[in-house]
């Protein structure tokens, strides 16, 4: 028992060291800035345990999907998804709302404008508390195809994002659902493939967005 609590303990220091002190890798590519810090906690010996098994039986999607960006066309979508939902898709899609003749535009925007301010409040508290590596951190093997935009890797704050915004639209325009759940896999495929996320991150990000986006579509969007 004793010999196991120092093993921990060697683990906890190393961890507390990589994760809060060194600058983020960009494996494969010296060109690409690193993303900033963000302060955190390191987990528990017992939590970091639990994290590290979740990685090794996710890891095996990551480098299938990440695999697939050897080819050109997929590289394409890929940086062009994600280069998009960095945020510079947004305001053209408030923009192009307001602009419609869709009953309760202006409500809709609003709503989705609350639940992404909402949403990312809590994100940025999961972020330090979880401070789950990303998989091109904890895979030599895997290179980042973009930008990290901060350190960790839970939740996606790309697919939270998207899900807060398209959740007033969906709950006032009930037929838009297939192509939101179309544009989160899109979404959620290539922040996998540019390894970046896991897939429990994704789906975490999808699932915090339309949680927070729900309460304000009821209340701000007329029936």
């Amino acid at each position: 028992m004793m010999r196991n609590h120092a093993r921990r303990a060697t683990r906890q220091r190393g961890w507390r060291e990589t994760a809060l002190t060194a600058p983020l890798p960009c494996p494969g590519d010296p060109s690409l800035p690193a993303a900033p810090l963000i302060a955190a906690h390191p987990p528990a010996p017992r939590r970091r345990d639990t994290l590290d098994r979740i990685d090794a039986l996710e890891m095996p999607v990551v480098v299938l999907l990440a695999g697939l960006t050897r080819f050109r066309a997929v590289r394409g979508l890929t940086l062009a998804v994600n280069a998009l939902g960095n945020g510079w898709i947004y305001l053209p899609l408030v923009a192009l709302l307001l602009l419609s003749e869709a009953p309760h535009a202006g409500a809709i925007a609003a709503a989705s404008v609350a639940a992404t301010a909402g949403s990312h409040a809590l994100y940025a508290v999961l972020k330090r508390r979880v401070a789950r590596l990303r998989p091109f951190e904890r895979n030599p093997s895997l290179t980042p195809l973009a930008r990290a935009l901060d350190r960790y890797a839970f939740p996606s704050g790309h697919c939270m994002t998207l899900a807060a915004v398209l959740g007033p639209v969906v709950h006032a325009a009930p037929a838009c659902w297939l192509p939101a759940c179309a544009a989160l896999l899109v979404l959620a495929w290539c922040r996998i493939a540019a390894a970046h996320h896991y897939p429990s991150d994704v789906v975490a990000g999808t699932c915090l967005g339309m949680a927070v986006a729900m309460p304000f579509a009821l209340v701000l969007v007329p029936a």
